[in-house]
């Protein structure tokens, strides 16, 4: 039966089960054409996007590099123009500052002070970097940011920089370089030219679809526009043959490389933004939208017709069943509603097998409970005699030799013992702290007869004092344990236990007499269904019935198990469920 379950909650409902055509044969189909033409014709926009974003920076980099050759060019006339070192020359004899110093700017002024592709142009002495010779063509405000921040950076590059040209970026600004050197080729200053990037990069800002760019002259970094975030890395990873990153998701990289002088290339990155991209792809996507959108309404007819003709009575039935697997007999169906005459004659087949079962529980349940009433009783009514025996005798010994409050504590005792085996109450179920009672009541006169001899401790958990024990279940433990524990010997320890694990409570009866093998071979007879030999003791009789009122009452997973401790003691357990309903 467990199998057949199991089975039954792997196989598929059939709501899964249509779902799952309709998913398999249509949706699918539909959903793999769209999703490949669509990843096809983006992926073709795409390509012609990058390969026209190359084209564009290719060409702005061809542009700004024409333009960096222009603004070299200007900067040599410092050099082949004799005018500048005609006048170091001169100054260098006479000594005369104020006409070097006029000769000097008068011939910056003449060549740079009116080229847009120059801010400004300076000349730093190496013997008197304090004093620049400079024309401008925007503030002495950049003048002096240049001597604050820019010009022990220029002398420090000058003096590796030879004859050739050099650029580096600061503040924002990017400047071009070169030695100026006498007749015997020894530096004596530094042209400086801020470069004016807005003529330069000019080309490079028009770059289709560009949000961000970054360029590179030798090592100098300059922004040309937006901001890219960790540049520099990025233009090392290409360089190095690694993949290129992104500022953001959703944009394109490009790098390329211009060479502009020998040793010193152009190199850019340029950034675009993949939204103009997206924007060309919009109408696209909502024609393919579209088309799956008039899918809809035939797929949605679909699964509605199966939906009330096969799957809602199907579903109807199945709940019928499951309560019915849950004891609900003689639960009916509408079977006018179930849709089709094929599914109305299978509700009215359910309804009349429903009814069916619904008697023949009943007659069987009233049958079954009547039995086991019966033996319940049964099993309630027997009495030890031999214990009454000795009850008995040790009253009469105790109003011989003691005082009437000992006789009355002992009646007291035999009392509470006999009103617990009549039950005139019948109730098979009682509160543990009941059957506590009976327990004490069964230990003080036991104790009359051992004396001190016995020693009894309790280890009880106070929540099972409310749970609901089968009457007179502990006193044919103790009896046993008493019997065939501590009469041997005439002395031991028993010890009393009742706690909670989970669901079930556990009630042990521990004594420290020793238990042989043979002791042990009984015990399995008596908690088996084997009939018992003739002549088995009252004690032992007592824990056959004991552990058979249980699996009554609680079912085949309860019963009592007896076994030895680490210790050599006895241990009976009672294994029942923990109730607090006492139906």
């Amino acid at each position: 039966m467990e199998r057949q379950k199991m089975k039954h909650r792997r196989q598929l409902g059939l709501r899964q089960g249509m779902l799952g055509i309709i998913l398999l044969c249509w949706v699918l189909p539909v959903v793999l054409i769209v999703t490949l033409g669509g990843v096809y014709i983006l992926d073709s926009m795409t390509r012609q996007y990058r390969s026209d974003m190359m084209r564009s920076a290719q060409s702005a980099a061809a542009i700004t590099g024409r333009n960096l050759d222009s603004m070299i060019a200007a900067s040599r006339k410092a050099s082949y123009i004799a005018t500048m070192g005609n006048a170091w020359a001169s100054y260098t004899k006479t000594g005369d500052y104020v006409t070097f110093y006029n000769e000097m700017q008068t011939f910056l002024t003449q060549q740079y002070r009116y080229d847009d592709k120059f801010r400004n142009t300076i000349v730093t002495l190496v013997d008197d970097p304090a004093a620049p010779i400079y024309t401008s063509n925007t503030s002495y405000t950049s003048i002096r940011k240049y001597q604050q921040h820019v010009r022990d950076e220029v002398l420090v590059r000058s003096e590796a920089l030879g004859t050739g040209i050099g650029f580096f970026a600061a503040d924002g600004s990017l400047y071009m370089m070169r030695n100026l050197l006498d007749a015997n080729y020894r530096t004596y200053g530094v042209l400086v030219m801020e470069l004016n990037t807005d003529t330069l990069f000019d080309s490079m800002r028009s770059v289709i679809w560009m949000t961000d760019a970054t360029v590179w002259l030798g090592d100098a970094e300059y922004t040309v526009a937006g901001s890219v975030r960790d540049a520099g890395e990025l233009r090392g990873n290409i360089r190095a043959g690694g993949q290129g990153g992104a500022p953001a998701q959703g944009s394109y990289a490009v790098w390329g490389s211009e060479s502009v002088v020998p040793g010193c290339a152009l190199e850019y990155i340029v950034y675009s933004d993949t939204a103009a991209m997206r924007a060309q792809l919009r109408s696209t996507a909502l024609l393919l939208a579209a088309l799956l959108a008039a899918l809809l309404p035939l797929m949605g007819a679909v699964i509605a017709f199966l939906y009330r003709k096969v799957n809602r009575p199907i579903v109807t039935l199945s709940g019928a069943s499951a309560h019915i697997e849950q004891g609900e007999f003689g639960i009916q169906v509408d079977a006018g509603r179930l849709g089709s005459k094929e599914f109305a004659y299978l509700g009215n087949s359910f309804n009349a097998m429903s009814d069916k079962l619904k008697n023949q529980f009943e007659r069987i349940y009233k049958e079954e409970l009547a039995l086991r009433d019966a033996k319940i009783m049964a099993l309630q009514s027997q009495i030890n005699p031999h214990f009454l025996n000795n009850t008995l005798e040790i009253i009469n010994w105790e109003a011989r030799l003691a005082d009437d409050v000992k006789v009355c504590q002992m009646l007291e005792a035999l009392s509470t013992m006999l009103n617990a085996a009549m039950d005139r109450k019948h109730r098979p179920l009682i509160h543990l702290s009941e059957e506590m009672m009976y327990v004490d009541a069964y230990l003080f006169i036991i104790r009359e007869r051992l004396g001190k001899r016995l020693t009894v401790e309790k280890e009880i958990s106070p929540e099972t004092l409310d749970c609901y024990v089968p009457r007179l279940v502990l006193q044919p433990l103790l009896e046993n344990a008493v019997e065939h524990g501590i009469n041997p010997v005439q002395k031991g320890t028993i010890i009393i236990r009742a706690y909670r694990e989970q669901d079930r409570l556990l009630l042990e009866i521990e004594n420290d007499g020793v238990t042989t093998y043979d002791d042990l071979m009984k015990i399995q007879t008596l908690l088996s269904d084997e009939p018992l030999p003739e002549g088995t003791g009252s004690a032992s009789l007592g824990i056959r019935n004991v552990h058979e009122r249980v699996k009554i009452i609680y079912g085949q997973e309860s019963g009592l198990s007896i076994t030895i401790t680490e210790k050599g003691n006895t241990l009976s357990r009672m294994n029942i469920k923990f109730e607090q309903d006492g139906q």
